[in-house]
């Protein structure tokens, strides 16, 4: 019995490792068999002008392509490659018409493992006969691409920037002409990229150009060393709260900073002296000693704190169409160096939700983002909490999130709880910084939920001290004096 049941778990074993086999077998057979994809050579650019602006810690490139149809049929798509260690750093991509200034819908596509190349499909708001032309402009900003070069200095040093990129644009259509102009933040370049013939320097701009008859995904090593003296800042974690208010008018906000300066660290200890000495002489050096926000105008009760507590180094100006709030960490920020705080502030309700009478719905538009210069965002975690009551809730936002989630948020004399959103988006910028719509339908009668479960509370109170006093705790009855 005993070698019959050692022989069908070989057996068993056996049919499991064959399976396994020929699993793997069909997936490689599959693998080779499926062609990586390839772009239709419908199109070809007569013209391409690209722009690499290199003047702050985020990589921008505007392409403005001039495409005709050499198809025999009309065309309405158009497709955009990335190299994929591109493509991983992408932030955003926008594509519009130079002529009428309207966007195209801009797709994820298809990858080409062969090659790894990322491609986007761009469809534009009509179909091209064969011969026909079309101008449009294709903008994207990637970040984390940059890298300080060397990495350490010392703390009065110059920080040094190493960009590597491509001479020319990204096209999977043969280009008959182009031109790459790439824009400095100064005129001290170290060292670029120069090719016989095809090079223009002019201070702080670099030309590269005109290239002739280039064919689909062309590649020439673009390297240039140039001089960056501005802080690498990159807030690795944002938590914006938006809490709404109808019984008190009021739309209270709170944001939550988690920010690093990625700029070239400290190659020696941090000298205060030296620090006290570069503010006296006024000295440029790569460090965040002040931070300053927009805020809308009608902001009030703002306040300012780090893990510590309330800090006193900030200033708020009011002008005529917005607060200002200047501030200054506990201390500066060098290569390497954290800071984390939070601020917040109130406005009334009306600046930001407005109530459709013909839909009977509250509705809510509110930036995703406020504006911190010069930053990127590694995550961002939009929190908007509803008014306890609201219901049919809808949700739009300019571009797509992340992760989307819906929840329920308890604070103080809550019943129910109230309706909580949650959106939460990587790798975003201050073009980012476009309007989410939360719309909701909100009966009056809940405005009187709060003040009843208060009610219904000291009520409670009120009853249970009227039983308590009425109450004997004593061992024994007490006796009366005679």
């Amino acid at each position: 019995m005993r070698s019959l049941y050692k022989f069908l778990y070989s057996f068993l074993a056996f049919i499991v490792l064959v399976t396994c086999l020929i699993y793997t077998a069909s997936a490689n057979v599959n693998a080779i068999i499926s062609p990586p994809f390839n772009v239709p050579k419908n199109w070809k650019n007569t013209n391409m002008l690209r722009t690499i602006d290199l003047t702050s810690s985020i990589v921008r490139e505007t392409t403005s392509v001039v495409a005709q149809n050499i198809h025999n049929e009309s065309i309405g798509e158009y497709y955009y490659p990335i190299p994929k260690e591109w493509d991983e750093h992408l932030s955003f991509i926008e594509v519009k018409e130079r002529k009428t200034e309207q966007f195209f819908e801009v797709e994820k596509a298809e990858f080409n493992s062969l090659n790894k190349i990322q491609y986007y499909k761009i469809s534009f708001n009509r179909r091209l006969d064969p011969e026909d032309k079309i101008k449009f402009t294709v903008t994207t900003a990637f970040t984390h691409v940059l890298a300080p070069y060397p990495k350490e200095i010392a703390q009065t040093g110059r920080q040094n920037i190493l960009f590597r990129g491509n001479q020319y644009g990204n096209s999977a259509y043969r280009t008959a002409q182009q031109k790459t102009t790439v824009k400095l933040p100064s005129a001290v370049i170290i060292s670029y990229s120069q090719p016989t013939g095809y090079i223009t320097s002019n201070r702080n701009t670099l030309e590269y150009g005109m290239f002739d008859g280039k064919e689909p995904n062309s590649y020439e090593e673009l390297k240039i060393h140039y001089e960056f003296q501005q802080s690498i800042l990159t807030v690795k974690g944002l938590r914006r709260d938006l809490e709404i208010s109808h019984w008190g008018g009021n739309l209270a906000i709170e944001e939550h900073f988690n920010l690093t300066q990625e700029g070239a660290r400290l190659k020696d200890q941090f000298s205060r002296l030296e620090y006290h000495k570069n503010i006296y002489t006024r000295q440029n050096s790569v460090m965040t000693r002040e931070l300053s926000l927009s805020l809308p105008a009608h902001a009030s009760n703002v306040y300012y704190r780090d893990e510590i507590g309330n800090v006193s180094t900030s200033h708020l100006r009011y002008e005529q169409d917005k607060t200002v709030l200047e501030f200054k960490p506990r201390y500066p920020l060098f290569g390497g160096w954290n800071y984390t705080w939070y601020y917040g502030y109130n406005v009334p309700i009306g600046d930001f939700v407005k109530y459709h009478s013909e839909s009977s719905r509250y509705i809510l538009n509110i930036p995703f983002i406020n504006v911190l210069p010069r930053v990127t965002y590694d995550k961002v975690q939009v929190r908007i909490i509803l008014p306890e009551g609201a219901s049919n809730i809808k949700v739009e936002t300019p571009f797509p999130v992340d992760k989307e989630s819906h929840g329920v948020h308890k604070t103080y004399f809550d019943t129910i709880g109230r309706y909580l959103i949650v959106l939460d988006k990587f790798n975003v910028l201050n073009d980012h910084s476009k309007n989410i719509q939360i719309s909701y339908t909100y009966n009056s009668f809940e405005l009187l939920r709060k003040p009843l479960a208060v009610s219904a509370c000291l009520l409670g109170a009120f009853l249970l001290s009227m039983v308590y006093s009425r109450m004997e705790f004593g061992i024994g009855k007490s006796e009366k004096k005679s």
